[in-house]
This record gives structure tokens, C-alpha cells and sequence, in this order.
């Protein structure tokens, strides 16, 4: 969707960061994205993107392997560039930048119109609505709004913003849409009553040791979160590297929320910081 304003915001972000090269990164189990964008590219929208930002930028689509988390920030230079960002550092440190689709579409949309954004492309899904799809939503719609147009069921059981595995339950429908918004999955009763979420002792079995993208050991750092050594975590265990993306949460046979952990100790950090 939207190809044109997708490649007209990459020429002006490239434009503007005085850059020639772009590459949009694709997980190979979306062909016809894929195929749409390159043929968009090479096509009238490429075209027509040309003649409303000039330039000889050179813009491709890759595909990538289907692999959580491909769309972390670092993962994504790893993937694309196979360039490492340094630990604290940022994507401009290997000379790279890296921008969402919807905020580059949203470039492509409102910069050439003199506009401002006040609207966000939201995927919303689930087995608790009747109509799962994309809903362009006016910031600051309250929830609840937008679930009544997206149907939401009787036997709605949880609605989590953001993704399943990144994403934070809600408990309120008063909370607005913000610009930030990507996604919204909407869970039933059933399969809310389904998940097991009694945690028991960690048996050590290393499987979030092995599934962390960074290389992380979340089980020591979750032992010493619940001794409340947060100084420790960061210091010695790299606490702040940790981008939660919750691979050690789900993979946890003893159901720990060590990101849950982690958050809380970033957060206590933080404030331990502010003068």
C-alpha cells in the first residue's frame, strides 16, 4: 500500500541526510510486497517520485530471512549492511540511518502537501474483533473508538498495543492513539484463560540464554533483578544493550517475565539518574 509516498519519503529522508543509497528490507514470507515495491520502483511510481524529488539516489528492496527480531534497529544494519553498532552507540556511528516505513510514507505524504501529521496507519488484529485489517486513525482517537469500528467482540479477553511479543496490555479504552502506534492485537477470553502464567524457580536450562539476539545471559540478569542489584545488571550484564524484545520472556519454561524485570530495572536506573 501506498508505494508512492513510500519512495517519494526516501528521496527526500536521502535528500535530506545527503545520502544516495536506500535499501527496504522485506522478510521473504511477503513475495508480493516484495515484488510490488520493486516493480514500484523501476514503474510510473518510481517515476513519478523522480520528478517530485530529482536526484540519482539508488533505492532497492531486499529480502530477508523470517527471523524475530529482523526489525530491531541493530538487527536490521546487521542483517542489511552486516555492520555492528557499538554497544551504547547509535546507527549513525556506522554510517547508517534507519527509518520506519510509516514514518517515511508519512514523509512522502505530508511534506510535499505543507501538511502536519495527525493521522497514523495502525494494523489492527486478533481473535477478538470482526475485522482485523490496516485503519488510518487520527491521533488521539481514543481506544475505544477504535475498537468499536474494528468490532470488537463480546469474548474480547486483552488488547495489547504494539506487537505480541513487544508489546503492553491495556487496561483502560480512554488511552489515545498516539503517534508511536504501530499495532493493536486484540486477544479473547479463551485465549487469555489459556496462557499459563504461574512462574516457578528458573531450572537453568539456558534456553534464553541461547534465543537472546544480542547475546545477553537473561537468566543471571533476572536473578539479580530480583535481588534488586540493578547497578549490577547494567555495569557487569549489559542491562541497557537490552532492546526487549521479549524472546527470553516467551521461551521461559518457568514462565519468568524477565523482561518485565528488565523494564522495571531500566526504569528505576533512570530515575536514580535524574537530578
Amino acid at each position: 500500500e501506498e508505494a508512492l509516498d513510500i519512495l517519494v519519503g526516501i528521496r527526500l529522508v536521502l535528500r535530506a541526510i545527503q545520502c544516495r543509497r536506500a535499501v527496504i528490507g522485506i522478510e521473504n514470507n511477503k513475495p508480493d510486497a516484495i515484488q510490488m515495491l520493486r516493480t514500484a520502483i523501476k514503474g510510473e511510481a518510481g517515476a513519478h517520485a523522480l520528478r517530485m524529488v530529482p536526484g540519482d539516489f539508488d533505492i532497492s528492496v531486499q529480502a530477508l530471512k523470517v527471523k524475530y527480531p529482523q526489525g530491531a534497529e541493530k538487527m536490521l544494519i546487521k542483517a542489511v549492511l552486516n555492520r555492528e553498532v557499538p554497544e551504547g552507540g547509535l546507527p549513525i556511528d556506522v554510517r547508517t540511518v534507519v527509518s520506519n516505513v510509516a514514518t517515511v510514507a508519512a514523509v512522502g505524504h505530508l511534506l510535499p502537501r505543507g501538511a502536519g501529521l495527525i493521522e497514523r496507519v495502525i494494523t489492527i488484529t486478533g481473535n477478538g474483533i470482526d475485522h482485523p485489517g490496516n485503519y488510518r486513525i487520527p491521533i488521539g482517537t481514543p481506544l475505544g473508538t477504535v475498537m468499536k469500528h474494528a468490532g470488537l467482540k463480546p469474548d474480547a479477553g486483552e488488547i495489547v498495543l504494539g506487537g505480541p511479543m513487544m508489546g503492553v496490555a491495556v487496561d483502560r479504552l480512554e488511552i489515545p492513539v498516539t503517534k508511536g502506534a504501530s499495532g493493536i492485537v486484540v486477544f479473547t477470553q479463551a485465549e487469555v484463560s489459556a496462557m499459563n502464567r504461574t512462574e516457578y524457580a528458573c531450572i537453568r536450562c539456558g534456553h534464553c540464554v541461547d534465543v537472546c539476539p544480542i547475546f545477553l545471559n537473561p537468566a543471571r540478569m533476572g536473578r539479580l533483578a530480583r535481588n534488586r542489584e540493578y547497578e549490577r545488571m547494567r555495569d557487569e550484564m549489559h542491562l541497557m544493550s537490552c532492546f526487549e524484545c521479549g524472546s527470553c520472556s516467551y521461551i521461559c519454561p518457568s514462565n519468568i517475565p524477565l523482561v518485565q524485570y528488565f523494564r522495571l530495572a531500566k526504569n528505576v536506573l533512570r530515575g536514580r539518574s535524574t537530578p
